[in-house]
């Protein structure tokens, strides 16, 4: 799942430093017995289970929909916690986002960030299939062993317990801030950026229309305001103490082309930071990004259409008018090749240092075809019209995908970028 305002931002890098074992010299002037050094530490664990399955109780049905389970605590609580389950992982996006009613139902109160004026900071975040709207809270999260501390989060108002949001946000019934909007008890972005805004949020002369200072209750007044770089929605993965630098999506490929019930999986923190997460020596292509999160890719006979690889987006989304679409049943406007699958192919390329291109071959498949309550997809696709090349979750069956955080060193790479 996808901004629909492309927004890029500039990290320092971190420098992680080397300790030193000082020699132990024993009394008497004599030199004690050689000693070993301490075993390290063990490392930490950085692995956590995907799945796709059909989605949480309150909106079951959903296909290609990667979810993991983490655990969320108010800042500095040890015993205001609570373990989120599905919440959709989403490389499209960056930041935490967690339904309102699901933090309540779970007895998590998050404590709302303000601004100098201290009016609450809310968001309006425009995603392909609609917007969401809420207060920045702080929270601690924690994923496997991996901690973000003090992490601002979107809580997305579903009880409309805060400011409504402006007239822009929301208009003609957009807002898709529920359980069932996004058939997922939260989004965690975990692209290639670390802040959902970054620097054009700073210090514009104009505002952008992201976030708001906020006046309190549900007849509050919203206003359009700068939010430093510290107080922004972040990605977790950048605000880890280490495995910090990108993450890998390994999910297995479907045992029936027609669809599988559930699918598991696994997402994995850091890059070349410990024996999990080595980056592949050879054969590893390296698509550099640009500001806006987008390498490039030629399809069809269109070049240097913006491209990016997206686990939020539940298909493949490309413009190829000579493709049927489907007119009737649970897959209007998907793609309907009448011979599937319809193999086809389009040649990514990277920006800037990392400009490698490759071909992909991928294959188109007829929604009518899928095994009925399949939750796992290979070849669902659709977006006519669309003048973007989205590779959907379909891509990542039988890949290991690798996403490097702006700035974030692993190896001879920095990032943004994503790899396969």
């Amino acid at each position: 799942m996808r901004w629909m305002l492309h927004l890029g931002i500039v990290l320092a890098a971190s420098l992680l430093a080397g300790s030193v074992l000082s020699a132990c010299v024993g009394g008497n002037g004599t030199k004690a017995a050689a000693s070993s050094p301490p075993p390290p530490p063990p490392p930490v664990l950085n692995t956590i289970a995907l799945t796709i399955d059909g989605g949480p109780a309150a909106a079951s049905g959903a296909i290609n929909h990667g979810y993991v389970t983490l655990k969320v605590c108010a800042h500095g609580s040890a015993t205001q916690c609570a373990d989120i389950d599905h919440v959709l992982l989403d490389t499209g996006s960056w930041g935490l986002r967690l339904v309102g009613s699901v933090l309540a139902a779970n007895k998590v109160a998050l404590t709302n960030e303000s601004d100098s004026s201290n009016r609450t900071i809310e968001e309006c975040v425009t995603f392909g299939g609609g917007q969401t709207w809420g207060p920045v809270a702080l929270a601690d999260v924690t994923l496997a062993g991996e901690i973000a501390t003090d992490l601002p989060i979107q809580v997305m108002d579903d009880t409309l317990a805060y400011a409504p949001p402006p007239s822009s946000c929301g208009a003609n019934a957009s807002l898709i801030n529920s359980v069932s909007g996004f058939s997922a008890n939260g989004v965690l972005g975990v692209g290639v950026f670390a802040q959902d805004c970054g620097a054009a949020c700073v210090s514009a002369p104009s505002p952008m229309p992201l976030y708001y200072g906020c006046t309190a209750g549900a007849a509050g007044v919203c206003t359009a305001e700068n939010v430093a770089l510290t107080a922004q929605v972040t990605n977790p993965v950048a605000m880890f103490a280490a495995d910090n630098n990108g993450i890998i999506v390994d999910l297995p490929a479907l045992q029936n082309a027609n669809g599988d019930a559930t699918l598991q999986g696994s997402l994995i923190f850091g890059l070349g930071t410990q024996t999990d997460n080595a980056l592949p020596a050879n054969n590893l292509t390296v698509l550099g990004t640009n500001a806006a999160g987008d390498f490039t890719a030629n399809f069809n006979g269109a070049a240097g259409l913006p491209a990016w690889i997206d686990s939020g987006a539940d298909a493949y989304d490309f413009n190829d008018q000579s493709i049927a679409t489907c007119a009737s049943g649970g897959f209007v406007g998907y793609y309907c090749p009448t011979a599937a699958p319809l193999p086809l192919s389009a040649v990514n390329s990277g920006v800037g240092a990392f400009n490698a291109s490759s071909t992909v071959q991928f294959a188109v498949n007829n929604p009518n075809f899928f095994v009925a309550g399949a939750a796992a997809l290979a070849g669902l696709a659709g977006g006519g019209g669309s003048t973007t090349f989205v590779w959907g979750m379909p891509y990542f069956y039988g890949r290991k995908i690798y996403i490097g955080i702006d700035q974030r060193i692993a190896g001879v790479y920095t990032g943004p970028y994503f790899a396969y």
